[in-house]
């Protein structure tokens, strides 16, 4: 944090009061980004955003801890799944809405920009400059830029459609590595588990290499694509 600059052209007699000004002004701005809080000082803040450790999110629909644990990371509030920050990793909070949701970087494994759902900022690790930007939330937030052959049509539907799947195949919480999701894809990351036979089908990814399914064990995850069988139909319109 920086102090606030003394200002020119003072009455005489305040040389002595303007240093100590700025010393407890000095110390006061120490004092709040130890606790993790940002202010103005005379300045823009050195820091913007806090970065977070990952607990476990409560469901939006049931209120019960969310399958699988962590936090979901979407594409906008109550958006597209794309990923999962598991308890312990690290997230940095750089925009919160009146509903609690967590806009900023997704550190931890995904080093990804999106939105981390309510209730999953557990306790304050440290202080870090924004990352994610506004033109990144706005293009993001386009289901067409994440991924395509939807199950519903846009604003239908925020579940899936169940479909057949290989019991065989392996579901990992992890597909995507960076926020760039037309070229993006292939690193998958945090195996949960087998999947079901049936799975609740939610889109196809750009790349064409993996599906987000929800499973009725695992919760939402991915699985490739060859291990599904899209017997519905799909939709490509833009929201």
């Amino acid at each position: 944090m920086h102090s606030a600059t003394p200002g020119r052209g003072a009455p005489r007699g305040q040389a002595e009061s303007r240093p100590r000004s700025s010393r407890a002004a000095a110390l006061l701005a120490l004092l709040l980004t130890a606790c993790g809080i940002s202010t103005l000082i005379g300045a823009a803040p050195a820091w913007a955003g806090n970065v977070w450790v990952i607990q476990t999110a409560p469901s939006p629909t049931t209120g019960a801890p969310i399958t699988g644990g962590g936090s979901w990371i979407v594409n906008k509030p109550s958006g597209y799944y794309l990923g999962r920050e598991l308890p312990g990793w690290l997230f940095d909070d750089e925009q919160t809405t009146s509903a609690n949701w967590h806009w900023g970087r997704a550190i931890s494994q995904l080093d990804m920009c999106g939105w981390a759902m309510p209730g999953s900022m557990g306790s304050l690790d440290y202080a870090t400059a924004d990352s994610c930007s506004a033109t990144t939330q706005a293009t993001m937030s386009h289901r067409e830029y994440i991924g395509m052959n939807f199950n519903m049509p846009a604003h239908a539907t925020g579940d899936g459609t169940a479909i057949p799947a290989n019991p065989g195949c392996l579901l990992y919480y992890n597909y995507f590595y960076g926020t760039s999701f037309p070229s993006n894809g292939g690193a998958w990351a945090e195996a949960a588990g087998y999947a079901s036979s049936s799975v609740y089908y939610r889109f196809t990814t750009r790349d064409g290499g993996a599906v987000v399914v929800r499973d009725p064990v695992y919760g939402w995850a991915f699985l490739p694509i060859g291990c599904v069988n899209i017997d519905i139909p799909t939709y490509n319109d833009n929201d």
